[in-house]
């Protein structure tokens, strides 16, 4: 049987079916003729997509009707035109294909009418199913019902509204409607939160991005208590609350909302459903936001196949994941598949809505953006005066919409070298969007930073110092509120799409202003401020806190300081009204003072508190700063030239880039030139040092030296200590190690210290205090089974030629037990935890210990396949039952990620003595993925860690002199640069794989805190 056949034999069928009231013969699909419904009747009818059932109702003056529609496989919209055939309604109130939508309408005082109802399927609706539709009720028309039918006439007409942009004219009927709703049916009900919802929508359009959060949050308030949470209805307004949060670029808060509406719409309605589909959408965005354009590509194609098998093809929403794609092909600097993705948008758009519909200035709008790529300036300003035009008509002159037109216009003047008209247009842009989208939100920063770029390509450094200042104060506005919420991916994320900006900032002093101390100032705070931030927020300050807080008025203090910091956050990074611009920032200056208050009392009872909340600026480093010592701040920066045309053109290479910052004076930046020879060079000296047969490694170090240190060494030539903050594969180098112009190797003229960021200086200021006595772990019992790879005995190896342990056999370490003993004897009060008590489930239950020491295996699993992941499951201990972790409950094995759960606050040194415990993934501005970070995260003042793999023997030698330097009162920094000079001192041991494995990080002072 065709398919034709199938379809003609259902509709028969239904013919015949019985109704209340009498045999009404069932239309056809697809015929124009009107069933005429009486009080009783009952008629149930198949749907196909495409199909429109009509049906007319006669009421009487000021008579009103109810109708029952219940779905039976299918989702449907009812139509209600008015006696005039005009558009009074349109009920969409419930989207599931079992579900009932209830339609009501009233007659005027004037005199009888009829009304036409249409029925239809909903968008999105592949599959045929049926309905039944009832006339249920007809009755004098009660002022409540007057009051609903109003309502849904202004809600209809301002859905037409918001789609011409009229969005002020759409927001005071839906004021009006919303009114109505809830005095008939109160403010609790459904329909009150529904009406609330599309309120909420309008207002993300005028903008007013706080009226739209509270109304969003008030439709799912009502919505969750009387639908619930799993309910589709209210899973589609949490995924519009999650757009608006993705607009105010609340990214985090934005998945998570989300991920909730998308797990209740597959479970209520399918993966098919037009709902879910946008829910799509909106998450290809936010993979866009993080510029992860593959997997948004990815997320697009699938909504789009979802729709074109559902034939649902013809409406804006279609049009827009056309727009999006373009968008990503536009990102990744494919124009000509972009541009076709913009015209297939406009032209489905103009098919739907006409030439000169609101929604078709964004893709006209991109066009002009990739003329202006192509470096076509006059197609360029013709596609932005379109956009013009359309917006201008629609929302007036002041509107953010306009904004990003005049912000767009401005490059072209730029480019075109009018700077002053450049200029004007950028700075109205700004006014407009300081007033409309508040002083922290994206636009702002992206206005502010091209007027930075436009004095810079005019030459005028001082302006542009000002507005890049302006712009790093808007960013880290953004970072402090941004990366208090969401994942360690989220937050990265966040902070990789602010990296351009950090490269700007450098780029303008090294480049543009190298001799100007305010830029020099800039950078230097910038990269203060920044290195690695996402570190420092995964440090969860407020779960530390609230661990060591034993007074229960702090205890308030610190749930009150949440709630002031979230409320600022949300006034902070949303828009409002434009009318109400200076009593929202009086409100966020208000919120900012309740902030430093609470977090000046906090910080006075409270430690780690006080360590974590300092603010941070270049005169509070540099405070914290010896007069004998000097902060290298290194950084991997991108060149940025401000009179590039294009901004693909206008990032180079990486470069490395170093600041030299004491205790007084101005810090001295200097671009150390292309990161890739540099690289070179510090592979070329990684490889050396791990081989003590090399006899060239001091030319090698030599050569590493003459590229990063050689440059600053004037600067820093009277210090006696050097804070090396590295970056990039930098982080793996021992600078003990250089060599320089008198062939003397760094340790013999400096000591060194490593850290994240100049930024971990404020955190040592902070006294902890210790909790426990110190611990030791060595000679783990890892046990045996039949050998796989052998990591050697002997000798404390690392795992990195597999991908996983599987494989992997970990050899007993004799040579660990002496050196335990060796510093227990030393420190007789430590705890020694050796042999089958080296437990893994021992090391988790320490809270604090003064001292933890780890002599062990380590590892570092490579990923050879690129499968990505968390690299802190990638590296991790050895302990006792290593070697039969695939069996036993207790686990032999602790990665990096559950060390980071450990409670070291207080802990005032671990000493890793393993292999490549200091080694790891690498991110350009975070540091290393690995032990090192972990053991951060955790909270030790103080990490000891190895950078390749030594001996058994020789890793006791050092660890005994290391140890017997601390008992002496050394530092914790001073200890083990002694040791190693006594090494490199001896026959046999100078070559620097002996001695400069071991990397002192974090706090140098001595254990009770004297430097």
């Amino acid at each position: 049987m065709t398919r034709g056949a199938v379809r003609a034999s259902v509709a028969l069928a239904a013919a015949s079916l019985a109704v209340a009231g009498g045999l009404v013969p069932s239309v056809m699909a697809g015929s124009d003729e009107a069933t005429v419904l009486a009080p009783g009747m009952v008629i149930e009818r198949p749907l196909y997509r495409g199909d429109t059932h009509r049906y007319q109702v006669a009421l009487q003056a000021s008579e009103y009707a109810s109708l029952v529609i219940e779905q039976r496989g299918i989702d449907l919209i009812a139509d209600v035109r008015g006696p005039d055939d005009g558009p009074l309604a349109e009920f969409d109130d419930d989207i599931r294909p079992i579900g009932e939508e209830r339609v009501g309408f009233a007659a005027g005082a004037a005199g009888p009418g009829t009304f036409n109802v249409s029925v239809r399927a909903a968008p999105g609706s592949a599959a045929p199913g049926a309905y039944t539709i009832r006339f249920a009720d007809r009755r004098p028309a009660t002022d409540a019902d007057r009051a609903l039918h109003e309502s849904r006439a202004l809600r209809l007409t301002a859905a037409r509204l918001y789609d011409q942009g009229h969005f002020e004219a759409a927001r005071w009927r839906l004021e009006r409607a919303l009114a109505l709703t809830e005095n008939a049916r109160g403010p609790d009900d459904a329909d009150t939160a529904a009406v609330a919802a599309e309120l909420a929508g309008v207002y993300r359009r005028v903008p007013d991005d706080a009226k739209s959060e509270a109304l969003f949050q008030r439709a799912l308030s009502i919505l969750d208590g009387t639908l619930g949470p799993e309910h589709p209805t209210t899973a589609v307004i949490r995924s519009r609350l999650a757009l608006l949060y993705r607009f105010m670029g609340q990214r985090a808060k934005s998945e998570a909302q989300l991920r909730q509406a998308m797990d209740a719409l597959e479970k209520a309605v399918g993966p098919g459903n037009r709902w879910f589909v946008s829910c799509m959408a909106t998450q290809a965005s936010l993979r866009h936001d993080g510029g992860e354009y593959d997997r948004e590509e990815d997320i697009l194609r699938r909504a789009m196949a979802t729709m074109e098998q559902a034939g649902d093809t013809d409406n804006l929403a279609y049009a827009e994941l056309f727009m999006n794609l373009g968008e990503a092909d536009r990102e990744r600097g494919n124009y000509q598949h972009a541009e076709e993705m913009y015209q297939r948008s406009i032209a489905i758009g103009e098919r739907v809505l006409g030439p000169d519909a609101y929604p078709l200035a964004a893709p006209l709008q991109s066009l002009g953006v990739v003329a202006r790529e192509r470096k076509d300036y006059a197609a360029a300003q013709a596609y932005y005066a379109r956009v013009l035009s359309i917006r201008e008509r629609a929302v007036g002159s002041d509107h953010p919409d306009i904004a990003q037109v005049l912000n767009n216009s401005a490059i072209i003047a730029r480019l075109k070298g009018d700077i002053p008209t450049s200029l004007a247009m950028f700075q109205r842009a700004l006014s407009i969007w300081e007033h409309a989208a508040g002083p922290y939100q994206d636009a702002t920063l992206i206005s502010a930073g091209n007027i930075a770029r436009t004095y810079a390509a005019a030459g005028d450094a001082a302006d542009a110092i000002v507005y890049e200042r302006r712009a790093d104060a808007i960013l880290e506005k953004q970072l402090t509120l941004n990366l208090a919420i969401g994942s360690e991916r989220q937050k990265l994320l966040f902070l990789n799409s602010a990296a351009p900006r950090t490269d700007r900032t450098i780029s303008l002093h090294l480049l543009n202003a190298p001799a100007d101390a305010d830029a020099a100032t800039l950078a230097a705070l910038v990269l203060l401020q920044r290195k690695g931030r996402v570190q420092d927020a995964m440090a969860d300050v407020f779960a530390a806190a609230r661990h060591h807080l034993v007074d229960g008025s702090d205890q308030d203090r610190l749930d009150r300081l949440q709630s002031v910091t979230a409320e600022l956050s949300r006034l902070a990074l949303t828009s409002g009204d434009p009318s109400r611009a200076a009593e929202r920032q009086a409100m966020v200056a208000a919120l900012e003072t309740q902030k430093e208050r609470l977090e000046a009392e906090l910080s006075e009872h409270c430690a780690v508190f006080r360590a974590q909340m300092q603010t941070v600026t270049l005169e509070a480093v540099q405070a914290a700063i010896p007069d004998d010592a000097a902060l290298l701040e290194f950084a991997i920066f991108h060149p940025f030239d401000p009179l590039a045309e294009r901004n693909a053109e206008a990032y180079g290479p990486p470069h490395y880039a170093a600041y030299v910052i004491g205790r007084h004076g101005l810090p001295r930046g200097v671009d150390l030139g292309a990161a890739a020879p540099i690289d070179e060079s510090i592979d070329a000296l990684r490889t050396a040092l791990r081989d003590p047969r090399r006899t060239d490694v001091k030319t090698v170090a030599r050569d590493l030296d003459r590229r990063v240190l050689q440059p600053l060494r004037s600067w820093f030539a009277d210090a006696s200590r050097l804070l090396v903050s590295p970056d990039g594969a930098l982080n793996l180098v021992p600078f003990e190690a250089l060599v320089d112009e008198q062939g003397r190797y760094t340790i013999e003229r400096h000591a060194t210290t490593y850290l994240t960021s100049g930024r971990d200086l404020l955190r040592m200021q902070v006294a902890r205090v210790t909790s426990g006595p110190p611990a030791i772990f060595a000679d783990p019992l890892f046990g045996e089974r039949s050998a796989g790879t052998a990591s050697g005995r002997g000798a404390r190896r690392s795992v990195t030629s597999t991908q996983d342990l599987s494989s992997a056999y970990f050899a007993p370490l004799a040579a660990t037990a002496e050196e335990a003993r060796a510093i227990k004897a030393l420190f007789p009060d430590a705890t020694l935890f050796v042999g089958a008590r080296a437990r893994k489930s021992a090391l988790q239950l320490i809270e604090a210990p003064r001292m933890l020491h780890i002599a062990s295996h380590g590892f570092f699993l490579e990923d050879t396949r690129g499968a990505g992941g968390n690299p802190l499951l990638r590296t991790g201990l050895a302990l006792a039952g290593a070697n039969l972790w695939q069996d036993a409950d207790d686990s032999g094995i602790m990665t990096a990620l559950e060390a980071s759960a450990l409670d070291l606050w207080g802990t005032k040194l671990v000493t890793l003595s393993a292999c490549d415990t200091g080694i790891g993934v690498v991110r350009n501005g975070e540091g290393v993925y690995g032990l090192r970070r972990a053991f951060v995260l955790a909270g030790t003042e103080t990490l000891v860690m190895s950078l390749w793999p030594v001996s058994d023997a020789v890793a006791r030698e050092t660890m005994i002199a290391y140890y017997t330097g601390l008992r002496a009162g050394l530092g914790r920094g001073d200890a083990l640069r002694q040791s190693k000079l006594a090494m490199l001192k001896r026959s046999g041991r100078a070559h620097p794989f002996f001695w400069a494995s071991f990397i002192q990080s974090g706090e140098w002072a001595s254990l009770s805190g004297t430097r």
